[in-house]
């Protein structure tokens, strides 16, 4: 079904009136409303935008322009004296010739136009149709009076017109509401249908002070709603908010549960570990990726972090030293910490590993000069190594003679190197050179400390020279190697078996 949606009067009612409205949605169809006088929801130049803009807002648009007009007071209406309709004004809305012009000033800016009787009632407010009626019918000057009345009492055009006026006054006020009205409009009829120079102060005063009194009561009861409501809305909030933590509070009781069973789960802990041996590398990303893909993940983890996001992380940790994955948010957080305090520690524990083997080949270990030569390339290879200067590795290779004929480390290594050998010097004995003992050891390192050594005194000697482990660690580790180095023996010598059977004679 075809709707207009605007006429060409509509439309021309519309653009005259734009400049009192500023209504932006009104100006942005406004382009559109010159060039097209009529528009139809079926017009081709019509943008779906623009059609609903008008098929939801013209009518408020056409209400609103009706309020920007008065009539004008020195000449609100003109009779032309000529029988011929080609002498008379055309009307500035309809474009008909009309004999009857009402005249129309635009309250913003005094813009004037002529509109015939029929536009002045479909286009113009109810109060400039009841003043036209008035300057017609009896009194030329009413609105001269009107505005010289409406000048000195501005309240009286809302208790006329205005039927939203007083929203929030108590239904027992109604009736006063009423009175008011209906005294203010016989007054205001008795002084504008006589031509007349007085305001009729006394006649309106005790409906403009009832009036003032509904006012304030309308604002009272106003406050009071305003109050109310917003006890309600911080109700509600506080409802809101606690439902809220409620179902928080139950779904991440149910996700910790989840989250702590995966976090204690040793394909979880074995996968970062492993990651993070490889991140502490620093490797260049794409043989990071490589080596990754090596990697086999664990299915719990295959929807919590993929390869892109993992190279994220190892770059963000090569730049910072540290994984925050702050772009990353949808990894979970959980995830992103345990990592970053794998890989720092990892880092750290890295560096002292490097330090130690360091300050073991130059210092601690009697070697051969070209041993020591030998030993301290593959110090350079790592990323540890990459960091201090060359010069450093080319130092060690005397570093230990020039510290016995009483000289200082060199006053060009980097601060933290220097540090950390200060450090292992302080542990070092009166006489003689001793090697810096590793904090951690692995399985690897244990196996050969058995290897060649006659006993396990001698084993455990070697131990003793090279890890230094936390007192209950340091139990456990030599335990696990004395049973090692026994089982060793017995496989040397056959007899495990026999050895095994009386064991468990024994455990009985």
């Amino acid at each position: 079904m075809v709707t207009t949606l605007l006429t060409p009067a509509e439309n021309r009612f519309l653009q005259l009136s734009q400049p009192a409205l500023q209504l932006p949605d009104l100006t942005r169809v406004m382009p559109l409303l010159r060039e097209h006088p009529t528009v139809k929801t079926t017009s081709d130049f019509l943008p779906r935008s623009a059609r609903d803009l008008l098929t939801d807002q013209r009518v408020d648009w056409l209400l609103q322009g009706s309020r920007v007009w008065k009539l004008l007071a020195r000449l609100p209406y003109a009779i032309n004296a000529s029988e011929h309709r080609t002498d008379w004004t055309h009307c500035a809305l309809c474009h008909k010739p009309v004999r009857y012009e009402y005249h129309v000033v635009l309250r913003t800016d005094g813009q004037e136009i002529v509109v015939g009787s029929e536009c002045v009632k479909k286009f113009m407010s109810d109060e400039m149709q009841y003043l036209m009626a008035i300057t017609t019918e009896d009194n030329f000057h009413a609105v001269a009076q009107y505005d010289d009345l409406t000048a000195h009492y501005p309240q009286v055009p809302e208790i006329l017109w205005d039927q939203t006026a007083l929203p929030n006054l108590p239904q027992a006020q109604h009736g006063r509401h009423r009175w008011v009205r209906r005294g203010t409009q016989t007054t205001v009829d008795g002084y504008l249908k006589h031509r007349q120079q007085r305001l009729p102060q006394a006649e309106l005063t005790p409906y403009l002070t009832e009036y003032t009194q509904l006012t304030e009561l309308d604002q009272k009861a106003a406050r009071a709603l305003a109050r109310q409501q917003v006890q309600q809305d911080e109700v509600a909030k506080k409802r809101a908010e606690r439902e809220a933590a409620a179902a928080w509070k139950s779904a991440a009781t149910q996700e910790s549960a989840a989250v702590q069973a995966l976090r204690a789960s040793q394909p979880y802990r074995d996968y970062l570990a492993t990651v993070a041996a490889l991140i502490v590398q620093h490797l260049p990303l794409t043989t990071f990726k490589a080596r990754l893909a090596e990697i086999a993940q664990p299915r719990s983890l295959k929807k919590l972090v993929n390869s892109y996001q993992l190279g994220v992380m190892a770059t963000e940790f090569d730049r910072s030293g540290k994984i925050a994955a702050a772009r990353l948010q949808i990894v979970p957080r959980y995830l992103v910490a345990d990592l970053n305090r794998r890989v720092r520690f990892r880092a750290k524990q890295r560096q002292r590993d490097w330090v130690d083997d360091l300050f073991n080949v130059a210092i601690g270990f009697a070697l051969t000069p070209a041993e020591r030569r030998e030993q301290l390339q593959p110090l350079r290879e790592p990323w540890e190594g990459r960091q201090v200067p060359a010069q450093v590795f080319i130092d060690c290779e005397s570093l230990r003679a020039e510290l016995e004929a009483g000289k200082s480390l060199p006053a060009s290594w980097p601060t933290e190197l220097t540090q950390a050998f200060t450090e292992r010097l302080a542990l070092q004995p009166q006489q003689g050179w001793v090697p810096a003992r590793k904090n951690h050891v692995t399985p690897s390192q244990l196996r050969q400390l058995t290897a060649g050594k006659s006993d396990f005194t001698a084993v455990q000697t070697a131990y003793r020279r090279l890890y230094a482990l936390p007192e209950a660690d340091e139990a456990i580790t030599l335990s696990a190697l004395h049973q090692y180095y026994l089982r060793q023996r017995d496989r040397e010598e056959q007899r495990q078996d026999t050895t095994q059977a009386l064991l468990r004679e024994l455990m009985k």
